[in-house]
């Protein structure tokens, strides 16, 4: 057997987004008989991926996984069983070294992070040899092509972009091969080949891609219809967030934290992934409102909002619940491990304060915390969250309360 692979850190389970690729992956099963089976990624990341198996296979077994259309391997260890699906028994595999190449992304990288905020638009990686590598749903939708006739091939051959004046974009001299040799993004407009024949007017942005050394091993490109219709299109999509975004902080509304919380449970009712709930409440808040006014109020929602976001794991939810109340949804976590963020929380707010006419008023919060249960529904398990977080309040508040 060969050597054993590390366990997977929680930095690596952070790291995890839900993209379905293709995937043969090959090993023994619990019987003893060799596999190579066809099947698609639930959820990747740089270290691994979950993916459904039509077979049983036992923890810590060594599969390898093959990347359908690009040919790319890296050997991997079943971690753990995580349920069933239509397709198969669901299982999280990880491997020894990153899978950038493997997956074609680069997770560190911002183009990535807005890419998966905004998969409407069209996106696509492409390696040092121009060969694209990744090809999302957007890029089928807007070029007429699906994945299995792009990936795999020179980005190039299909697309066949021109400028206004009808010149076409040569390998040598097109943006994304300036900024693959200077390392340099690049935003700008071009007309590309959709697969019907016609021209779709498209605003593009490319930002190289790098390996953990700095190195460039490819790009990211990002576009989108820069058409009347699509920009009226885009507006309306926006409108549409609007209703789901609290106007005073940015953070996700009542609404739209209930649908996530929602989410999280039947993911936890058919995956067996656990989740937190946290609630605050700014201490004294009317105290702050009447002595100095509802600017100064705004301000210290706006400051837990701040901290609040920059404190959590790239995972973690924020949101305002309304008044002075605000919410955060964590998943992969203990009673333990929930605590944790919550006091990390609540210290950093305690560090916090906001300038008044005379002087500067801190902040400070109670919590109340407490895990998803199968048999909750988002009511009941902010119902148990805004209690524990009463109990805080009642003790004298800065400190935290969880069950």
């Amino acid at each position: 057997m060969g050597a054993q692979l590390p366990d997977p850190t929680p930095r690596r389970r952070s790291e995890r987004v839900s993209i379905a690729f293709p995937l043969e992956v090959a090993g023994v099963d619990l019987t003893g008989q060799r596999f190579s089976d066809k099947t698609k990624t639930t959820t990747v990341s740089m270290y691994g991926c979950c993916l459904p198996i039509p077979r049983l296979l036992k923890p810590d077994q060594q599969v390898q996984l093959t990347r359908i259309l690009t040919g790319q391997s890296a050997l991997g260890r079943v971690v753990a069983p995580m349920g069933d699906q239509p397709e198969g028994h669901l299982y999280g595999v990880e491997t020894d070294d990153p899978c950038a190449a493997l997956w074609g992304i680069q997770f560190a990288s911002p183009m990535y992070q807005k890419l998966v905020d905004n998969l409407r638009e069209g996106a696509y990686f492409v390696n040092l040899d121009r060969k694209i590598t990744y090809w999302n749903e957007g890029a089928e939708q807007l070029s007429g092509y699906a994945a299995g006739e792009i990936v795999g091939q020179s980005s190039s051959e299909n697309l066949a972009e021109v400028d206004a004046s009808g010149k076409q974009l040569c390998d040598d001299d097109s943006p994304l091969e300036q900024s693959m040799i200077d390392g340099q993004p690049r935003s700008t407009d071009v007309f590309m080949r959709h697969k019907q024949g016609h021209r779709v007017p498209v605003n593009v942005e490319i930002l190289p891609m790098r390996n953990p050394a700095g190195k460039i091993v490819g790009a990211a490109k990002v576009f989108r219809n820069s058409s009347s219709y699509h920009r009226v299109e885009r507006r309306v999509s926006e409108l549409e967030q609007l209703a789901f975004r609290d106007p005073l902080t940015g953070l996700p509304n009542r609404h739209y934290f209930e649908l996530k919380i929602e989410h999280a449970l039947d993911e936890q009712r058919r995956f067996g992934r656990q989740y937190g709930l946290l609630m605050f409440d700014i201490d004294r808040f009317r105290q702050a409102n009447d002595d100095h006014g509802h600017e100064v109020g705004d301000a210290l929602l706006k400051a837990l909002a701040e901290t609040l976001e920059r404190t959590l794991r790239a995972d973690d939810l924020v949101g305002r619940w309304g008044g002075e109340e605000f919410l955060v949804l964590a998943p992969d976590v203990d009673e333990v491990a929930l605590r944790l963020v919550a006091e990390r929380c609540r210290g950093l707010i305690a560090q916090s304060s906001v300038a008044t006419n005379s002087s500067r008023t801190a902040i400070t919060v109670s919590i109340g915390g407490t895990l998803l249960s199968n048999g909750d529904s988002a009511q009941s398990a902010i119902r148990r969250a805004d209690e524990l977080m009463t109990e805080s309040t009642r003790a004298g508040g800065d400190r935290t309360t969880t069950a």
